[in-house]
């Protein structure tokens, strides 16, 4: 008897320990599978943007200094990701710690692309101007002091905005046209490093947090790696589902939809600083038309407008690394209205594939054994009437 008893105490406690274990990968499996939530969202947003003001400092030498993108970033080498390949870059982080900024921008003609773009610290847009000039003053939230006579004044809730401004290029002969005007921004402030221990109490100390999203940041001071790591996985996916930047990139309570759905926000990190949409409608493609991942191995062939309706500036395309979210090293990486011709249907065929098909179409080489995605951007859209999509025209 005695024997049966410890034998059905041992079952009990074995079968027990097997229980708990299970419901404990069980419990991991749904952690590792549950949404994020929003607080987990936002701090993912916050903690890269303060990330790469930190490197973006570094690279310039400090703050309230002009770094210039003088190469297009066709190597992968870009701290942007995403970057696109259409316009070289001026960025600068903007300090408002002793007081206000001033910049100074020329008037570039008709016909060229020109843009300020004015992110905050939980990467909202606070301005945005296409074809601007003259002056404009940073200053903070409240400022009361002197400001310059003349000056477009812009307010920030944080003490450092970041200035990013975009100038197009149609070819590389193009180029020193792009750096005269580079060569005329002027950006008047002191100039200081920055640093910090930890990304989301650095935002808590020196931006003041949108009533939206009161709270938030506070709940998850240990915002870690790994917790990084998921939201990671999460908006990787999300992405998949998102057809437009629509909401991404604008202000807080954006007239454009989505702009407050933390998910969207959140995936947009994938390209960090892209424009509003009323600049620029960005359509990214993670999988095929039959919504298969594009991957290196396979071919695909997709066909775009050459002169795409209700779009006022100019189109491109250019694919990327998903592994890096970064252009491939050595290979082309853009089509544009200035590279190709368009057939007798008005359109240009594009593939995609590792090897050059040398049958007419235009070629965009990709890695064998490698994911990748696509952005095609249109400038100047009409929001109210959206350009096709590839797989939406007729080929």
């Amino acid at each position: 008897m005695g024997i049966v008893l410890k034998t059905f105490y041992l079952l009990v406690i074995t079968f027990g320990f097997i229980a708990c274990n299970t419901e404990r990968q069980e419990e991991e499996v749904n952690n590792q599978n549950a949404e994020p939530s929003v607080a987990h969202l936002h701090a993912y947003k916050a903690v890269h943007h303060a990330e790469y003001l930190r490197t973006t400092v570094a690279d310039a030498g400090g703050t309230n200094k002009l770094i210039h993108t003088t190469e297009l970033p066709t190597e992968g080498t870009d701290p942007v990701v995403t970057p696109a390949l259409d316009h070289l870059y001026t960025k600068a982080v903007i300090d408002l710690t002793s007081g206000p900024v001033v910049l100074e921008v020329p008037e570039v003609p008709e016909g060229r692309y020109f843009s300020i773009h004015i992110t905050d610290q939980e990467h909202y847009t606070i301005y945005d101007e296409n074809h601007p000039a003259g002056k404009y003053a940073f200053v903070r939230k409240g400022y009361q002091g002197d400001l310059p006579e003349g000056a477009t004044v812009i307010e920030s809730p944080g003490d450092y905005p970041h200035l990013f401004i975009r100038v197009q290029i149609k070819t590389q002969e193009d180029k020193p046209n792009v750096l005269a005007v580079q060569e005329q921004i002027k950006l008047t402030g002191l100039r200081k490093t920055l640093e910090f221990d930890n990304a989301i109490q650095f935002t808590l100390d020196t931006h003041d947090i949108y009533a939206a999203n009161s709270g938030l940041l506070e709940s998850v001071l240990d915002f870690s790696d790994e917790d990084h790591q998921k939201v990671t996985q999460f908006v990787n996916k999300r992405a998949l589902t998102i057809p437009n930047n629509m909401g991404a990139f604008g202000p807080i309570d954006s007239k454009e939809p989505n702009s407050n759905d933390p998910e969207i926000r959140a995936a947009a990190i994938i390209g960090h600083l892209g424009l509003p949409a009323e600049h620029a409608l960005y359509l990214p493609f993670f999988a095929d038309c039959d919504g298969k991942a594009l991957q290196g191995d396979e071919i695909e062939v997709f066909t775009f407008p050459y002169e795409p309706e209700n779009v006022r500036d100019f189109w491109s395309v250019t694919r990327y690394s998903l592994l890096t979210r970064n252009t491939i090293p050595g290979r082309n990486d853009i089509f544009n209205a200035y590279n190709t011709k368009p057939d007798d249907n008005g359109n240009i065929t594009v593939t995609f594939s590792g090897e050059d098909p040398k049958d007419g179409t235009y070629w965009m080489p990709v890695n064998a054994g490698e994911q990748y995605y696509f952005i095609v951007r249109y400038y100047g859209p009409d929001l109210n009437n959206l350009p096709p999509r590839p797989c939406d025209v007729n080929q």
